[in-house]
């Protein structure tokens, strides 16, 4: 073919394909998005252009929203900050609502259910003040009539299109109760009856510095940070009663964050939460805020928040991934005075002892639960030999030791037991001076003593049987 009519030939083809894209396909979109707007009962306003929204709600006469610096705030029939979803959700439903049929020459009014107190939305654009009023449903199909101000037209419309506006005032307020970044916290003071902690973050993490000067659990400090900014209040009591008679005095759980400085600001930005009684019910607890207004949270949210002085103390023992480990080096030194050492490895998946055979299951559920353990309690900051001994630290009753691959390879945890106390066994690492106390049910899984490991850790021989 000559190459001239190849070209004109493939220029043909290319507009043709052109045409068809933006006149078919994409035009055939802009003419439906235009049809769509021609249905919309307020086609010349975007949400974004709305800064009032003034509605009778199910449970009150009417609710005022304004949009301040970005913001949705209910400024009647009370101030308080807005749910921000629920008021954009307003809005999106404002600018979305379509018509399905058009009476051109309505009947009376109150033929259609429209009622003086009937349902209304009155929304403000550009300062110009728009009106909605909604009627009965229709005799036949699943519409609502619909009016829109200054339109004497009566409009039909799908009934769900009107959901979002049957609200109850209280699902147009902001349930957060503490509206706080994370990562901006500096301080943080927390208290209950008969005890405070203080805490701070440094360059190393968070610290402890009152009522003791020790490392923070930055998980236990991170997660109850997590609790307090997802809080969420179930009601709300706009009238409260004095401190005493709402549980204020003292708090039953107080918090106050110390967040960031903004650059120039002269003083930091506090963000305070308090827990008082409980409401008649008996299940809900009263909670002040940033407003006015008391919130509620339910018991459970409460019964969340750490109320030991210990908990926010740093109790790992130790820390190392499960699959790292491949040596264990135990230690037992027993009331007679003699001295044990046992040392296993992992052989084709299976734990290998070097004097008895070994319940390799066992031992699997040993590293499981040394590789994250976390101490109870705290038993002591430090004792003397005398107290040590009394303890089971001079020496160790038990030395656990958990290594990496290889001869010289990394030691992943050393834990050292001395005897049972209280509801736990008493424990020690080998960089710190503080005895610990291991829970009993953790302890369970962890060879105390050398008769605990031969009565649990060792394979017992099968049972003779007569022939």
């Amino acid at each position: 073919m000559n190459p001239k009519t190849t070209a004109v030939l493939f220029a043909i083809a290319a507009a043709l394909a052109a045409f068809v894209y933006f006149y078919e396909i994409r035009g055939e979109q802009a003419r439906v998005e235009a049809k769509a707007a021609e249905k919309r009962l307020f086609p010349d306003v975007e949400q974004a252009e709305i800064t009032s929204i003034s509605l009778r709600t199910s449970d009150a006469p009417e609710i005022r929203l304004e949009r301040r610096d970005g913001r949705w705030r209910i400024v009647a029939p009370l101030d308080f900050a807005a749910d921000t979803f629920a008021a954009d959700g307003i809005a999106s439903a404002i600018t979305q609502l379509m018509r399905e049929s058009v009476i051109e020459d309505p009947q009376p009014l109150d033929v259609y259910g429209f009622r003086e107190d009937g349902a209304e939305v009155r929304f403000a654009v550009g300062g110009v003040e728009k009106t909605l009023r909604i009627g009965s449903a229709t005799p036949v199909g699943s519409n609502s009539y619909a009016l829109v101000g200054g339109d004497d037209r009566v409009y039909t419309v799908a009934s769900y299109q009107f959901s979002p506006f049957k609200k109850r005032a209280a699902d147009f307020r902001d349930k957060r109760i503490l509206e706080f970044d994370m990562a901006a916290v500096r301080r943080a003071a927390i208290s209950w009856p008969g005890a405070e902690v203080v805490i701070e973050r440094g360059e190393e993490g968070w610290r402890m510095v009152a009522p003791t000067e020790a490392r923070a659990d930055a998980e236990a400090v991170d997660g109850l940070l997590m609790s307090l900014s997802l809080l969420r209040a179930s009601g709300f009591v706009d009238e409260p009663g004095s401190d005493e008679e709402m549980g204020f005095a003292p708090p039953q759980f107080a918090v106050e964050l110390e967040l960031s400085r903004e650059a120039g600001d002269s003083d930091a930005e506090i963000a305070r939460l308090a827990v008082g009684g409980v409401d008649e019910s008996g299940a809900q607890r009263f909670v002040r805020g940033a407003a006015q207004s008391l919130y509620l949270i339910s018991q459970e949210s409460l019964d969340g928040f750490p109320r030991r002085v210990v908990e926010y103390r740093d109790r790992r023992l130790a820390k190392f991934a499960a699959e790292d480990a491949r040596r264990i080096e135990l230690g037992f030194h027993t009331e007679s005075g003699e001295t044990v050492a046992v040392s296993l490895h992992l052989e084709g998946g299976d734990w290998v002892s070097s004097a008895d055979p070994v319940r390799s299951e066992k031992l699997d559920a040993l590293v499981d639960v040394l590789s994250d353990l976390r101490a109870h309690d705290i038993v002591a900051e430090g004792f003397g030999p005398a107290e040590l001994r009394a303890m089971g630290f001079d020496p160790a009753r038990a030395v656990i030791q958990v290594y990496g691959e290889g001869e010289a390879a990394e030691r992943l945890a050393e834990i050292q037991l001395g005897v049972a106390f209280g509801e736990g066994v008493t424990a020690r690492v080998a960089e710190r001076e503080t005895v610990f106390l291991i829970a009993t049910a953790l302890a369970e899984a962890i060879p105390a003593n050398l008769d605990d490991y031969r009565a649990h850790f060792v394979a017992q021989p099968e049972p003779a049987t007569d022939e």
